[in-house]
């Protein structure tokens, strides 16, 4: 009789402590580690829409004439990768491809019209609302500045194109934001065409960034 009381007892001790220890894994304030989803994770998708204007540099003599024109760009991206990293330099790789037409506000003709491919890195900080980033973009684009033959910037109507960049978001709630850019851009023939000094341009963009 003795014997059982004790194994009573003992097992009911057993069954408290681990009762005690399920409780303390599933009470309220237990700690754990969960990672919310954000728009830079990978596989996530960014719709940006931005205008903006440029203007040409080295405006040199009679042959380089002055080219300012407004631009409209159209661009889907995809995160290559979720967020790593610590410190400002934490973030991760974006892919996008670009649509874009420019209207010359100042120039010779008319404007450009072009497709390029963007790489852009993402500075992200968590739970923070401004995410900066900077990239590179290449590509080609049709014009008629060649058509004006007095200028030697241009010397065919389709011409290669790259870029640099940098700009920021501000994020107006998870999944938009606003965004501010500036950039340096060339347009050359590449030596494929008798005038060909090449078209050098600054300016910035206002867009919306829309993330799903």
């Amino acid at each position: 009789m003795m014997k059982f009381v004790l194994i009573s007892i003992v097992s009911l001790s057993l069954l408290g402590s681990a009762a005690r220890a399920g409780d303390q894994i599933f009470a309220p304030d237990a700690k754990t580690t969960v990672e919310e989803a954000t728009p830079f994770d990978k596989g996530e998708r960014e719709f940006q829409l931005s205008t903006g204007a440029y203007t040409s540099l080295f405006n040199f003599g009679p042959y380089r004439p002055k080219i300012t024109d407004v631009d409209t760009s159209l661009r889907l991206g995809w995160m290559l990768y979720t967020p790593r990293g610590s410190g400002f330099f934490r973030g991760n790789f974006e892919f996008l491809i670009e649509a874009d037409g420019t209207l010359d506000v100042q120039g010779p003709k008319t404007g450009f019209v072009g497709g390029n491919l963007v790489f852009r890195y993402n500075f992200v900080q968590p739970a923070s609302k401004w995410a900066p980033y900077v990239q590179i973009q290449g590509g080609g684009v049709y014009t008629d500045v060649d058509h004006d033959q007095f200028q030697h910037l241009i010397g065919r109507d389709e011409e290669f194109f790259l870029g640099v960049g940098f700009g920021v978001r501000y994020f107006l709630n998870p999944r938009t934001a606003l965004t501010v850019e500036i950039d340096y851009r060339h347009n050359s023939d590449a030596d494929t065409a008798n005038r060909n000094i090449g078209l050098n341009s600054v300016g910035g963009m206002l867009g919306f960034s829309l993330f799903f």
